[in-house]
């Protein structure tokens, strides 16, 4: 015979299943982890935007506010090395004219050495070993001439004014700097020279430091004074765009003597540094350049323009990889500038911005999502959304040209950028991303392989902080870390 069971056991016996379970924790999944991330910003005033779409479909996978603009920053880059790219190719080059026009006249060149501005990001940079003898090429070049003195000039054509280079809604107090360097139509060196401030052992602090100018043919007239009031350690400096030298202070605490500081400076006029580059290369060959007031033979027929060599940069698919791994600001505005032409026939900010404006407009990506101003990201007049972001990245992924652009990217704890972000044996090589910072904004966009998941195997993501400041308990490159790793490692949904 059964017994009946009461009602508060019959109760109890319903319920309980169902209490087991309320209890059981759940799964982590990608919405969670960052459900918990942006509450924990939010609540202190912090704003996050985020997106993941599927690689291959864009199909929407998750999202946390993508339609709020906020400042991009540097992940501006990847809108303008996408479209120089899709515009150009990967294995384009950037090719710059050398000629002379002058006569020889017995191993005597009376004339001048002139180059055509081709916008080459790259030219006399350390950074690529075609690049950073640019001016010992242009020095052999004229030896194998059989020219052994020259009186003229070394002349550059296609230099608009400085003040029309410097970008709109770029800061004042950044102009000194090299990262902040005018993206002009001829660029040497980057258009930089490095400035190292040093003292002797047991030399007064208090008196002016020695200054060192690199490379040792730059002429940057800078003036260095020394505050011993500060809390830290910095050497700062500032000037006015277009005005001849530099002012810098080298702070430190009345208790510490810092024996040495360094920083990189802008110039305003490369084709100066070009020419004193290569003045110098020839002396170095023993082929000096006469002042001209020596009087000199009358040349033997009239000047008459001969091409000489041209200079050759690396493939469009290098410069665009160093442009985002190391986040070069000069670099992401010269081949913005370089797809303006190529789409409108102009290089200035307003063919820049209508042009890009097309771009976008062409891959379906609406002016509401993305509003560029300028090609790097330092302008703060530029507006993006996490979703414009990563739809910039997912139709790039569908053009030839796509496999060029992600390997641009930084790898987290690998290269650029992202270097030393820490990864797990799991996450290591699956994370690639460019990287944006402005004053209290972070953002990353990116590409995630998923090793584990056939359905979604890659995913592309914006993530885009805005307020955030140094005290905000959850820093952003942590937020950042846990949030890639979760789209590595956990369930989408």
């Amino acid at each position: 015979m059964r017994r009946a069971l009461s009602l508060p056991l019959l109760l109890a016996s319903l319920l309980l299943p169902g209490c087991l379970r309320a209890r059981r924790p759940e799964a982590p999944t990608v919405g969670t982890v960052a459900g918990t991330l942006f509450a924990t910003l939010e609540a202190e005033g912090a704003l996050a935007s985020a997106i993941v779409l599927d690689a291959h479909t864009g199909e929407p996978l998750f999202s946390h506010r993508e339609h709020v603009r906020l400042l991009p920053a540097s992940t501006m880059k990847v809108v303008s090395t996408a479209s120089v790219l899709s515009a150009l190719g990967p294995d384009f080059r950037f090719q710059t004219p050398v000629s002379l026009e002058g006569s020889l006249h017995d191993g005597l060149f009376l004339g001048d050495i002139v180059v055509e501005s081709s916008g080459d990001p790259s030219l006399g940079s350390w950074r690529f070993p075609e690049t950073a003898l640019a001016c010992e090429q242009v020095a052999d070049a004229l030896q194998a001439r059989g020219i052994r003195q020259w009186r003229g000039q070394v002349r550059v054509r296609g230099t608009p004014d400085v003040d029309a280079a410097f970008g709109p809604g770029w800061a004042w107090d950044d102009a000194a700097y090299g990262y902040s360097a005018a993206p002009t139509a001829f660029v040497f060196r980057e258009n930089v020279v490095d400035l190292a401030v040093s003292r002797a052992e047991g030399t007064d602090c208090a008196l002016a430091p020695t200054l060192q100018l690199t490379p040792a043919f730059a002429n940057l007239p800078a003036q260095v004074s020394v505050d011993m009031s500060a809390e830290r350690a910095n050497l700062s400096c500032t000037r006015q765009r277009g005005a001849p030298g530099v002012r810098c202070v080298w702070r430190s605490p009345a208790s510490a003597c810092p024996r040495s500081a360094s920083v990189r400076l802008s110039v305003d006029e490369p084709q100066a540094l070009f020419s004193a580059c290569v003045e110098e290369a020839l002396f170095q060959r023993g082929v000096p350049r006469l002042p001209g007031t020596l009087e000199a033979p009358a040349p033997l027929l009239p000047p008459r323009p001969e091409p000489l060599l041209t200079l050759v940069s690396p493939p469009l698919s290098a410069l665009v990889k160093a442009t985002n791994k190391e986040s070069l600001n000069l670099y992401a505005e010269r081949l913005g500038m370089r797809f303006a032409r190529e789409r409108l026939g102009a290089e200035d900010y307003t063919a820049l911005r209508a042009a890009l404006g097309q771009e976008l407009t062409r891959r379906g990506i609406p002016s509401r999502d993305l509003r560029p101003v300028d090609g790097s990201g330092l302008s703060r007049y530029n507006l993006a959304t996490a979703r414009g972001l990563a739809r910039v990245l997912f139709t790039s992924l569908r053009e030839p040209y796509g496999a060029a652009l992600v390997d641009s990217l930084p790898v987290a704890g690998v290269d650029g950028t992202l270097a030393t972000r820490p990864v797990t044996p799991v996450t290591a090589g699956h994370i690639r991303a460019k990287t944006g910072t402005l004053s209290g904004q972070k953002c990353f966009t990116g590409v995630v392989d998923r090793p584990g998941d056939a359905e979604h195997p890659r995913v592309v993501f914006a993530l885009m902080l805005g307020n955030m400041d140094d005290g905000t308990a959850l820093p952003a490159n942590e937020a950042f870390d846990r949030f890639a790793a979760a789209l590595v490692e956990l369930p989408l949904r």
